[in-house]
């Protein structure tokens, strides 16, 4: 990322920060091909190949003023432009576009089905939350992520796991309520999402504390309250 443009983007943002309107029209002039990049992502990772291109627009307006909205809550110092790290909105901006074409989701919503309603297509480069950590634990020399990947197969499925992982990166950003994050973007509702947490992490913490093979994760961050 180009420190100009990325100094620039910074100006922006604190100017929206600050209630200036006119910032938000030259965050969608200036910087809005990245985020119809990142929207084009989204689309492909749900099963849509092909948007009309005033579509896409009004999307990468939406995300915008979402990101107006929560301008003050960025963090330049981490070094990642504003609609990475509001990767979660922008999700829940894009599913709820998809889903006015499509069926709705069972009742109980993916955190109780079997497999998830919408799978990323073979390829995909966008890696989920739990195969990033299946390869962490695989390629690290460390006990507690290999324990910890074990106890969460052995005690919940993929779809119920992502959600967990999710919430615990929206709040490692800042989000103050990360539950409601993930559950528009998963179109879940918040307490569904915050109880699917609770499970998970009520169930490893029982493995840690009635199994000595798991005894090593019963301080483990994680398994503090996730939402």
């Amino acid at each position: 990322m180009k420190q100009e443009w990325f100094e620039r983007l910074t100006e922006v943002m604190a100017r929206m920060a600050a209630g200036d309107t006119a910032a938000l029209e030259e965050l969608y002039v200036g910087f809005g091909n990245p985020i119809r990049s990142l929207i084009h992502k989204e689309l492909r990772r749900l099963g849509v190949r092909s948007v009309d291109s005033a579509e896409v627009d009004g999307l990468a307006l939406d995300v915008c003023t979402e990101l107006f909205r929560r301008a003050g809550s960025w963090d330049p110092s981490h070094g990642v432009a504003p609609w990475t790290w509001a990767r979660l909105r922008v999700r829940a901006i894009v599913g709820a576009y998809v889903g006015q074409f499509t069926d709705p989701l069972p009742e109980g919503g993916p955190a109780e089905a079997e497999a998830p309603v919408v799978a990323p297509s073979a390829g995909s480069d966008d890696e989920s939350a739990v195969a990033t950590f299946e390869r962490l634990a695989a390629l690290r020399n460390d006990l507690r992520l290999r324990l910890l990947a074990e106890a969460l197969n052995r005690v919940s499925r993929p779809a119920q796991q992502e959600i967990l992982f999710e919430v615990k990166m929206q709040a490692g950003q800042g989000d103050p309520s990360p539950a409601a994050t993930v559950a528009r973007a998963k179109a879940l509702k918040p307490e569904a999402v915050r109880q699917t947490c609770k499970r998970l992490v009520d169930r490893v913490s029982n493995l840690a504390a009635t199994d000595p093979y798991f005894a090593p994760l019963a301080d483990l961050p994680l398994l503090r309250r996730a939402s």
